[in-house]
């Protein structure tokens, strides 16, 4: 296995981690905007520090399972003669995308390892060469979540539980979204940037306000959705607010998120299927 860190020219091993085979055509046409938007997101904050660990490995002719895919060969999955087995992204948290603040510090955007490689060490390998990393800056943080799924899905994403075997501690919490911190000579504790209630629009009727950004190419998706499920809702006004800057993610409190009607729902990426369940009990009470 090798550590290596993405430059512009290997961005498709960005693209094959995002939209890995398990991502149906219907899903990854819906997404297209999103991973376009992600690659130049990447590239205008790449001069601000934002780095990208990929774990590679050479192909091999052998079968694997891949989860909701069945079998396939190791080497089906290369990419630029590689095979990417999951990503680490952060950034020095002064031009974090999400609702913290602190400094002296890296924080962690996003890990993902692709379900073949669960529990091979692939997510201790990109941790740890990102504790090296962080060493220089003094201390690493991260966003987990305690009993909560993005999307409302099975999947653990980013759990607090994998971040503290290798020495994160939890320094604040906002729900089920915690934020954990390695002290690497800094002391310098960061700390969440809360949600702040408020109407993003003067309209008196029913509006269902996105909170997404270009870090993530399943932002597009959730909001392709969303928009797809609102017909059956035409009396309820969408408003979407791209957090793509910093400034506007501190006026808000929110990165990725959904509110109905002034008050959050959600405070990470949700499904249709759950912001639909909020809009139906929200209208029943306001018959």
């Amino acid at each position: 296995m090798e550590i290596q860190t993405i430059t512009e020219d290997n961005l498709d091993f960005i693209c094959a981690i995002c939209l890995d085979p398990s991502v149906d055509q219907e899903t990854r046409d819906l997404m297209d905007i999103g991973i376009d938007d992600r690659l130049c997101w990447i590239k205008k904050m790449m001069p601000k520090g934002l780095e990208i660990l990929v774990a590679l490995e050479i192909p091999r002719q052998e079968e694997i399972h891949y989860k909701w895919v069945g079998k396939m060969l190791h080497s089906d999955l290369a990419v630029q003669g590689q095979v990417p087995m999951g990503l680490l992204e952060f950034i020095p948290i002064e031009h974090a995308i999400e609702p913290v603040e602190g400094k002296n510090c890296l924080l962690i955007n996003c890990m993902w390892i692709l379900p073949p490689f669960w529990f091979k060490g692939v997510g201790k390998s990109l941790i740890l060469s990102f504790i090296e990393k962080a060493k220089k800056y003094g201390g690493a943080s991260v966003i987990t979540y305690d009993g909560d799924r993005w999307f409302g899905t099975s999947i653990k994403y980013m759990p607090s539980s994998f971040f503290k075997k290798f020495g994160f501690k939890e320094v604040d919490r906002d729900g089920s979204r915690v934020l954990l911190f390695l002290d690497l000579g800094s002391s310098i504790k960061p700390k969440f940037i809360f949600p702040k209630f408020k109407r993003t629009t003067d309209n008196e009727y029913l509006t269902l306000d996105i909170f997404s950004n270009s870090q993530c190419p399943w932002s597009q998706y959730m909001i392709n959705t969303i928009k797809n499920g609102l017909e059956k809702f035409p009396t309820l006004n969408l408003n979407i607010i791209r957090t793509n800057e910093r400034e506007l993610i501190e006026e808000f409190g929110i990165s990725r998120g959904i509110c109905l009607n002034k008050m959050l729902i959600f405070n990470r990426m949700a499904s249709w299927e759950e912001i639909k369940t909020k809009i139906e009990k929200l209208l029943t009470q306001c018959r």
